[in-house]
């Protein structure tokens, strides 16, 4: 049997959410190799049958995940203010030449693993016409932030727009194992403890990943977020 590694996920972070709960926006991230195997279902391409059988794509597209944009959203940005023509989903925060789009993740696991979060590469989409992801790397057992969309505009636009199923992102867990995700929802002691991950540049200026990664373990940080994804894992 195959070994394993659970990673656990839940809606994240926004500055925007006041009494609302969020979660009914967030669709579960589905595994990119799955859907690779059913859009070429009926593809007699030989090449992209060698594609399904080959290990160096299997063993990341295994481990690769994308995640959907719940509804259309069409607005543009204009002297900080954000003028909607189709759709409701906030901004959750912004730039001169960059937006954070209001979707959120978090990940973690006790297992050591890192985390890539990329552009969709092998899907279709619009929404890149307008602006581009920044992609970002880091270890979910070592550190317990809120993954951010942040985009760059293209050009010097400042107009935005995203279909409902577009997919918005790529989070690949960088293992040989096959991952398994568990959904867990966020308590009060777990917002504060991403939260305080998320801000730890404004308190704790100029210190590496690899410093904060040590502190994070030395204080047990680690076993208090895992205690509590263990009270708030949704079965």
């Amino acid at each position: 049997m195959a070994n394993t590694k659970t990673v656990y996920w839940a809606p994240g972070l926004s500055t925007m959410e006041g009494q609302q709960h969020w979660n009914l926006l967030f669709i579960d991230p589905q595994r990119l190799l799955n859907k690779f195997v059913e859009d070429t279902r009926n593809s007699y391409c030989d090449r992209v049958r060698n594609v399904k059988r080959c290990p160096s794509f299997v063993n990341l597209a295994k481990n690769t995940f994308f995640i959907e944009n719940p509804i259309t959203n069409d607005f543009t940005i204009a002297n900080g203010q954000i003028n909607y023509k189709e759709g409701s989903m906030f901004v959750d925060g912004q730039g001169r030449d960059t937006m954070v789009y209001g979707m959120s993740y978090l990940f973690f696991s006790e297992d050591d693993l890192e985390i890539l979060m990329t552009p969709p590469y092998l899907s279709k989409t619009n929404y890149d016409k307008y602006a581009k992801l920044i992609p970002g790397r880091f270890n979910i057992s070592k550190w317990f932030r809120p993954i951010n969309l942040e985009m760059m505009f293209v050009g010097d636009g400042r107009h935005f727009r995203v279909e409902e199923h577009e997919h918005l992102a790529y989070f690949s867990f960088l293992t040989d194992d096959k991952v398994v995700l568990k959904r867990f929802d966020l308590n009060e002691n777990l917002r504060k403890l991403a939260n305080t991950c998320a801000t730890v540049s404004g308190w704790w200026s100029d210190v590496p990943l690899i410093k904060r990664y040590d502190r994070f373990l030395k204080t047990k940080t680690n076993k208090v977020v895992m205690a509590e994804i263990k009270k708030q894992l949704v079965e």
